[in-house]
């Protein structure tokens, strides 16, 4: 080797032997204590949203229970409210002290309701004056409405001739049965003087009784009825039905229709202009001047 090579080596170790060294920093691990940290509060931020939502879910949960329970609680005291209506109407068909009044307490004792909280007793208070099926006496004590003022066939023979005098029809066999007891074995008492029609109400069973008014009762021939059952009008509408009396010279049906409105909707009222018109103080005529 070449000498100067040599001891430019030699330099360069002595040099090197001489010098202090540098410690590398070392090596940062993955997790530190500040990423632990930020982890840390990640997770408490995350369970601390967790218990928010729990508690939302809660409160939640608490006013779906509360509404059931109010609900629960309503349809309780309706239901009490309806035994009390049934159990007056029976004691009024039962003929037995039915127009002795009763208060609150004395009904749910008839009934034998003891468990009534005293929320629901106050509900009862305010809402059996309101019903319609019930005749408030004295303030605090009830009994029962029935449809109509009938206690037995006399005052069932007015009330069908009220009834048919003023155009309202009949009366329903139900409504009948709330009146008195034995409604239909009243009727058959009454034999032609009254009218009984089937009907259906509310896609129930149900009869209309009418009064027989004796001055319309006369005998019309076989014959005539016969004809009057022989004509189908199902296939005519009133318009045809007004033409074909009118070809026939009868009128009487254009003069009992109800009138047509031809004049059409109202028209609106235009607003009016004001024109450019000087306006003076008629008190002030003399004092005024134009320009």
């Amino acid at each position: 080797m070449d000498a100067s090579l040599l001891k430019s080596k030699a330099a360069f170790m002595k040099a090197a032997s001489t010098t202090s060294a540098v410690q590398l920093r070392p090596h940062q691990p993955e997790y530190s204590t500040y990423d632990s940290e930020q982890v840390k509060k990640k997770k408490k931020k995350k369970s601390s949203h967790k218990t928010e939502d729990t508690g939302a879910k809660a409160l939640d949960n608490l006013e779906v229970d509360y509404s059931n329970s109010n609900a629960i609680a309503n349809s309780a005291n309706f239901s009490t409210m309806a035994k009390i209506v049934d159990y007056m109407k029976k004691r009024r068909l039962s003929n037995i002290n039915s127009d002795w009044a009763l208060n609150l307490n004395e009904i749910l004792e008839e009934i034998q309701v003891f468990d009534l909280s005293k929320k629901s007793e106050q509900w009862l208070r305010e809402a059996l004056p309101k019903n319609p099926r019930l005749i408030v006496v004295d303030e605090v004590k009830f009994v029962f409405k029935p449809p109509y003022p009938i206690k037995g066939k006399t005052s069932l023979i007015k009330v069908l001739v009220k009834q048919y005098q003023d155009g309202k029809g009949g009366i329903l066999l139900s409504d009948l049965s709330e009146c008195i007891p034995n409604a239909e074995k009243t009727l058959e008492s009454l034999g032609s003087e009254v009218i009984v029609i089937p009907t259906q109400v509310n896609k129930r069973k149900d009869k209309v009784i009418f009064w027989n008014d004796p001055y319309t009762n006369f005998e019309v021939d076989d014959d005539f009825k016969s004809l009057w059952r022989m004509v189908s009008v199902d296939h005519l509408d009133e318009k045809k039905i007004e033409e074909y009396l009118v070809k026939h010279g009868i009128d009487t049906m254009r003069d009992l229709a109800p009138k047509k409105n031809m004049a059409g909707p109202p028209k609106r009222k235009q607003a009016k202009r004001r024109t450019n018109v000087k306006v003076h103080n008629e008190h002030l005529d003399d004092v005024l001047e134009d320009y």
